[in-house]
This record gives structure tokens, C-alpha cells and sequence, in this order.
């Protein structure tokens, strides 16, 4: 089994998503703490947000982190998702609703600036 850096994962989902961005960083970040809390392999996801982007931009960093292609998107208020491990064991990882609603108002041109700023921020900053 191949083990990527924080760092070389961030690449890997800048490559597959096209761009940085706060929200890519959100959904990496909270499938990083899904296979922190778990454990395991990550199987299956639902992401629960809102169905337009920026929000969806966190559907890419989550599929960085899966080894999986069983992610389903639900309309939803926030951002928030069900991460189910291979041994069937769940976890929800919700993003603070501040953040969400900072992140989402970002110009294009501060993008980087805001998803360098997620990626420093530490696990209690972020979840609920």
C-alpha cells in the first residue's frame, strides 16, 4: 500500500480538481479525519452540501482521499458527509458553518490564499 504525505496528497487533488481552493482542502481534510477516526479504508461516502460550487469543489478532495467510487452528493445546508469504513463502521465529519459560509463568498483571485489558510488550520478549528 502506497502512503502519501498531507503535501502529496494536496497535489494529487489539485491535479484531479484543476485548481486550489478552500472548499478542495475542506473535503480532503475531511476525508483525511474519516480514515483518521475509522481506521480503515474508506468505502463508501455521502457528501451532504449545497449542489452548485464552490460547495461541490469538496467532492474532489474527498475523492483524493477514497479508494473508492461509491461517493453520492445529497442537497443539503452546509457541508457535511458519511464516510462508511470496509469493515461497515460509520463516521460524520461536518465542517463549522462560519467556515462554510466564509469560504464560500472567496473572489476566484484569493482562492489560494484561503485554501493555504484551511491547510494549516487545525481539526477543532474546522469540525463541528
Amino acid at each position: 500500500m502506497v502512503v502519501f504525505t498531507e503535501k502529496e496528497l494536496l497535489e494529487k487533488a489539485v491535479k484531479l480538481h484543476g485548481h486550489l481552493g478552500p472548499f478542495l482542502v475542506l473535503g480532503l481534510k475531511m476525508g483525511l479525519k474519516a480514515k483518521e477516526i475509522l481506521g480503515e479504508k474508506l468505502e463508501r461516502c455521502t457528501v451532504k452540501t449545497v449542489k452548485r460550487k464552490p460547495y461541490l469543489c469538496a467532492v474532489d478532495g474527498i475523492k483524493t482521499i477514497m479508494e473508492s467510487e461509491d461517493i453520492f452528493v445529497q442537497e443539503d445546508r452546509g457541508l457535511g458527509a458519511r464516510f462508511t469504513g470496509a469493515n461497515g463502521q460509520e463516521v460524520e465529519v461536518k465542517i463549522k458553518d462560519d467556515l462554510i459560509e466564509k469560504y464560500a463568498e472567496v473572489p476566484w483571485e484569493k482562492c489560494e490564499e484561503y485554501a493555504n489558510e484551511v491547510t494549516q488550520s487545525d481539526d477543532e478549528d474546522l469540525f463541528q
